[in-house]
């Protein structure tokens, strides 16, 4: 088999630059080309789980998300591994998108500089991040999504999954945003945090660490459709209120699953 068989799954598309570093079937190097602003790294597949994590280089760098290839199975027998196929990754003016359509069981790892701004998308897997200084934007349909360590502003959506977030400092101004249909929402917060707070559960209870300073509840009017025309009223069970005297916007939606607000020790 000819090497351009071999490797017709892979498609790498690099954009702005002539080559990538370090190129093969399970690793993609992007250099670092413009140092002025900070990365942003759009990445989404339809299958296969997404981790970001935090370095010291200044590269990103796309492997698949397979552990121990070299490593005897119980008959004496090596894993080989089966590159990407379908990878595509593109850079133009520190933007980088990479689209895996099937990342498979294994799915994804991202290593990115702290100061990365990220939007993943993932259909069905979970997605991971760990330390970054950004806007971190994800959203998976099946599959957890677990924040570690983060700086700047977030929005979070899973339609099945648990949403867990720690962060270390929010960004002033930005609004936070977490949701999931199924599942708990699991936030864990600096302890100085302000914000207005907007919480909505139907099944599910809310806990929190920090001193919430309550609103009133909200009267939603609507017509009965009964031919005097008469209209119902009937109380929104949102809860709104102020944590540390009110702030950045902080929403949290989940249908079936309890939230809770934790302050960071």
């Amino acid at each position: 088999m000819t090497p351009r068989l071999a490797l017709c799954g892979l498609i790498l598309a690099v954009c702005a630059f002539a080559a990538p570093q370090d190129t093969t079937g399970n690793r993609v190097v992007v250099p670092a080309r413009n140092t002025s602003h900070p990365r942003v790294v759009n990445c989404s597949t339809s299958n296969g789980n997404i981790t970001v994590k935090t370095y010291s280089g200044a590269e990103v760098i796309v492997e698949d998300g397979s552990t121990g290839a070299n490593r005897p199975a119980a008959n004496g027998m090596k894993r080989i591994r089966v590159p990407m196929r379908g990878l595509e990754v593109v850079e133009d003016d520190n933007v980088i998108t990479i689209r895996n359509p099937a990342a498979g069981n294994n799915g994804m790892v991202i290593s990115v500089p702290v100061e990365t701004s990220l939007r993943l998308r993932s259909l069905s897997g979970e997605i991971r991040v760990n330390g970054v200084h950004g806007e971190v934007d994800v959203h998976t349909l099946n599959g957890n999504i677990t924040l570690t360590n983060i700086s700047g502003t977030v929005s979070a959506d899973s339609q099945n999954g648990e949403v867990r977030v720690t962060m270390d400092r929010v960004d002033a101004g930005k609004p936070l945003a977490f949701s999931t249909f199924n599942g708990l929402v699991d936030l864990t917060l600096p302890p100085d945090f302000k914000s207005n707070l907007t919480v909505k559960t139907n099944h599910g209870a809310v806990f929190s660490d920090f001193d919430v300073m309550l609103g009133g509840a909200t009267a939603v009017t609507q017509k009965n459709g009964s031919p005097d025309g008469r209209f119902r009223i009937r109380i929104d069970n949102v809860i709104r209120g102020a944590i540390n005297g009110g702030g950045v916007d902080l929403t949290i939606r989940t249908f079936n699953g309890g939230v809770y607000i934790r302050k960071k020790k």
